[in-house]
Order: C-alpha cells, then sequence, then structure tokens
C-alpha cells in the first residue's frame, strides 16, 4: 500500500490511527474512528462519550446525527454486555430516542443504565435507558431492548478493549501491513477527503454516502455497505443503520423540519453490497409531521423500520 500526500490530512490521519487501533478485537473501525471514549462501564450503567472533531461533525459543526445514533445505541448496550459474559452478543431490538432540538456543538456524553430483564418470554431481552447531554443541556433521551444471544460454538466475544485503558494516541502502523479490508477503508477515506477538499461538502455525509434524493411524498438512500461500517460480527452497525433512516426521514421534509423523535425496530441484519433506506410522509400538518422509512438489505430484506416525528422549526 503506497503512501499517499492526502495522509498528512487531520481525518486521514484518524482513519490510519483508527485501522492500529482496530487490529485490537472488540471495537468497531467506526469505534475507533470517532474516538468514543468510555469514562466507565459494569454492569449498572456505561458513561461514554465523544468530543467534536473533523470526522465526525455534521455541516455545521455539531456531532453529526450518525455519530449521535452509534453513541446512543453503544452506550445502551455496554452495560448490558458486562452482565451477559463473553459467550454471548447483544441484537438490538428496538430502539427510541426523544431530542430537545438542543445543538450539541460540544463534548457529547451517553449515560445509560441496565433497567431490567424482559420476564415470561422464550429467550432473553435486556432493557436499558439512556441521557444525551451537552455540557449542562439535555439532548435525547432514549431506550432499547436487546436479545441476548449465544455466541457461535467457541467463539469468544472480545471486551471492549478501551474501557479500562486508554488507547495509544498514535499507534505505530505500516501500510505495507494493511490487508485488504483496511486497504479497502484507507482508499475511501483518502477519496472523501480530496473530494471534499475540492468540493466543500461535508466528509462524514461523502464517506457514507448519505445522500437522500427526494421523490414524490417522500425520499429514497442508497448507502454502499462495507468494512467501513461493520460491527463486531461483520453487520452494519446497529446506530449507523438507523442513521440512514433518520437521514433519509429528515430529507423527506426538508430543513424547515426539526427530528424530534425516533422508534427504530431491528428486524434482521443489515447485509448486502448496499443499504437501502425509502421514507415516506405519512402526516404533514401545520406543526408536526410524521415519516416512516424502510431500511432494506441489499436482497431487499427489510433490515429496520422507522417511525419519526418531526416539529416545525421556529
Amino acid at each position: 500500500m503506497y503512501s499517499s500526500p492526502i495522509d498528512d490530512h487531520v481525518i486521514v490521519k484518524k482513519a490510519l490511527r483508527a485501522i492500529a487501533l482496530n487490529r485490537t478485537p472488540g471495537y468497531s473501525f467506526c469505534g475507533n474512528f470517532f474516538d468514543f471514549s468510555y469514562v466507565s462501564a459494569n454492569q449498572d450503567h456505561s458513561i461514554l462519550h465523544i468530543k467534536p472533531e473533523a470526522q465526525s461533525v455534521g455541516a455545521s459543526g455539531q456531532i453529526h446525527t450518525v455519530v449521535q445514533a452509534i453513541l446512543a445505541d453503544m452506550g445502551l448496550a455496554t452495560c448490558l454486555r458486562y452482565n451477559i459474559g463473553d459467550r454471548h452478543r447483544t441484537a438490538t431490538v428496538s430502539l427510541s430516542l426523544q431530542f430537545t432540538g438542543v445543538v450539541p456543538n460540544g463534548n457529547l456524553v451517553a449515560t445509560s443504565y441496565s433497567q431490567a430483564h424482559l420476564q415470561g418470554v422464550q429467550g432473553r431481552q435486556g432493557i436499558s435507558q439512556t441521557r444525551l447531554t451537552c455540557g449542562e443541556e439535555l439532548v435525547a433521551i432514549g431506550s432499547a431492548a436487546f436479545m441476548i444471544l449465544p455466541m457461535p460454538e467457541g467463539t469468544i466475544l472480545p471486551p471492549v478493549p478501551w474501557v479500562s485503558q486508554t488507547p495509544p494516541a498514535n499507534p505505530a502502523i505500516d501500510l505495507e501491513s494493511l490487508n485488504e479490508k483496511e486497504q479497502w477503508i484507507l482508499h475511501r477515506v483518502r477519496n472523501s477527503v480530496s473530494a471534499c477538499e475540492k468540493s466543500g461538502q461535508n466528509f462524514l455525509s461523502h464517506f457514507l454516502s448519505l445522500a437522500p434524493q427526494l421523490i414524490e411524498g417522500g425520499a429514497i438512500s442508497e448507502v454502499e455497505n462495507g468494512p467501513h461500517i461493520g460491527n463486531r460480527v461483520g453487520h452494519v452497525q446497529g446506530g449507523i443503520i438507523l442513521a440512514i433512516g433518520m437521514v433519509c426521514a429528515s430529507a423527506a421534509l426538508g430543513d424547515e423540519w426539526l427530528l424530534s423523535g425516533v422508534t427504530a425496530t431491528y428486524i434482521s441484519p443489515g447485509q448486502g453490497d448496499m443499504i437501502r433506506a425509502q421514507a415516506v410522509i405519512v402526516h404533514q400538518g401545520r406543526m408536526t409531521a410524521v415519516v416512516k422509512t424502510s431500511v432494506k438489505s441489499g436482497s431487499g430484506k427489510v433490515a429496520l423500520e422507522v417511525l419519526s416525528t418531526h416539529a416545525r422549526r421556529a
């Protein structure tokens, strides 16, 4: 793998660091790339935060919608993972967020608590709640339910490595040592940085190919799948697939409307070459609106159903 002049760019440096950190099992590339940091985590709670950086902000400098969704999903799941051991994994069943309209243009913190397990059912489901705050202001409240599933026979899920220790600031990495997936990610980061330097586009939206198109009564979006958005078992990370639905739903109504709440039901893993979303405006009144969004895998199988509420901006 050759070096490039663009490798001196701060975002490319962040990507190279994330690739190096990702070689320690237990996190995803996005977790390392956006530099999520744990204050603490145990069987009862988790405190996870992120600061606004070039690779994680939206066009106005606020923590990007995608990153907010990943932060909420990771925070809600972490405290449950401490209860289930390394021979099980969590799969999101449902996730709800209610936003306050506060713009997170500083450090964003997710404080989450394990609440209970679903009673009287086959299988195991854990329930947790979270609060997203920026300084003293509340950004969102949320809740989620997770299936607790066994790992394949003989497989152990590595713990998240950066809970009890601080990740190295500048881990060494040799470009010649990059495997195929790492080369793919670095190539995509380089291309996005170069394109955005010329066009002025937001890096993260370009990197994730988040570019919804308006259609009659709604919007559609196609997002290229790949190792840059995968979780630890190879499916699209739960927060990212939720964010794909949220961004598509918001595009259907336009900038005049604020996303105020979202309820998502996870149906199947996000897989395949493309992830496709279609948002349909169910109701658009004078002050409130409702949008229903389906997010599908490349095979056409529904991965996520999202119902979102929106409020007309002042």
